[in-house]
């Protein structure tokens, strides 16, 4: 019986409950794995049953990775060790709450779109410490979606940043940088390529595609160290997001060599992706793509077979051409950001953990 003390700072709130996150036993690094009782004393405590000869690390949480704690001065806090052979008693001292994980470059504007727009970096543990380490990149439409419940359509983010950092935590993901690209009042015009008729001259999936390419990643890469090649650069998004994902990959195959088209929109412009898919074929065979649709992702039955039916004929064609992909169908799965977010760690340990 190990028997861990935490002590937290005053400014803590009398109504936040907090938590161990670490390896195995120690909550598997969810952000709120093993609760902490308050005790009479001031302290904040919990008895766990090692198993024998365990050997693993932990921090304290208010529940949330970005409410973890840091080092006092905003930093990331490492993780301390534990050991089932250690002392009995385990004493924690928290120096402050709240790490800066996330970066917001506001007012992002193109030479190629009329509206600027916010690009939020998420960074994952160890950045700041490795200073000669370099991380693959991930680049995710409708990025306003991702992290902030502020910002998110409905106020329920995909929480991209708790779900990527328990998973690099686990070590189920190796540490990947994450780029949320926020959409405009342009969205449809910058998702939605268009191959003839009236509203081809409104499309401008070809501006927003040189927005990434020519702007955005080499801003990224300029700022932050990124292993800018395509093995270790994926873009992804859902509905018109998964849409733009894949003719991204197909455009610059080049520069993009990950794809996730997560509940795509393929029903757009007549089915246009999927009546193209053998053109211009050739960056099938060198990039990794994650295909999913959820269950249920239109309210009415004939939507819902319609939807299946597009995406398991978009995954048939993807193994005709010898695409390294999974296709994936979600129980329950429905069109919105929870049910994205829900399955964001198996779409990170898909395209990013080794193979």
């Amino acid at each position: 019986m190990v028997e861990f003390v935490v002590r937290v700072p005053g400014s803590t709130p009398p109504w936040r409950r907090a938590f161990l996150a670490g390896d195995g036993p120690l909550g598997d690094w969810s952000a709120a794995g093993v609760p902490l009782d308050p005790w009479g004393d001031g302290t904040l405590r919990a008895r766990l049953d090692l198993p024998d000869g365990f050997r693993g690390r932990f921090l304290v949480t208010l529940g949330r990775w970005r409410d973890a704690e840091n080092d006092g001065r905003g930093h990331e806090f490492f993780p301390r060790e534990v050991r089932a052979d250690g002392p009995p008693v385990v004493e924690a001292h928290v120096n402050g709450w709240d790490q800066s994980s996330v970066d917001y470059h506001h007012d992002f504007r193109s030479r190629f779109l009329p509206h600027p727009r916010t690009v939020s970096v998420w960074l994952p543990p160890g950045y700041g410490a490795e200073r000669d380490r370099r991380y693959p990149v991930f680049y995710l439409h409708d990025g306003q979606n991702l992290f902030d419940a502020h910002t998110a359509f409905g106020g329920v983010p995909w929480g991209a940043d708790e779900v990527a950092e328990r998973e690099v935590r686990a070590g189920r993901v190796p540490p990947v940088i994450l780029v949320g690209v926020a959409n405009t009042p342009d969205r449809l015009r910058e998702y939605g390529p268009v191959r003839c008729g009236p509203r081809r001259e409104q499309d401008l999936s070809r501006g927003y595609g040189r927005l990434l390419v020519e702007e955005v990643k080499p801003f990224i890469d300029a700022t932050y160290r990124t292993q800018p090649g395509p093995a270790h650069t994926g873009v992804g998004g859902s509905s018109m997001g998964g849409l733009i994902s894949l003719h991204l990959c197909k455009w610059y195959p080049g520069v993009f060599g990950k794809c996730a088209a997560v509940s795509p929109s393929l029903w757009w412009d007549r089915e246009y992706f999927l009546r193209n898919v053998s053109v211009s074929r050739g960056w099938l065979g060198g990039c990794r793509v994650w295909l999913d649709v959820g269950e249920h992702e239109s309210p009415s039955r004939l939507g819902r077979a319609a939807t299946m039916r597009r995406t398991r004929r978009l995954a048939a064609l993807l193994a005709r051409y010898g695409a390294p992909a999974r296709y994936t169908e979600v129980p329950g799965g429905g069109h919105n950001e929870a049910s994205w977010g829900a399955r964001f760690d198996r779409i990170l340990q898909f395209l990013f953990a080794p193979s």
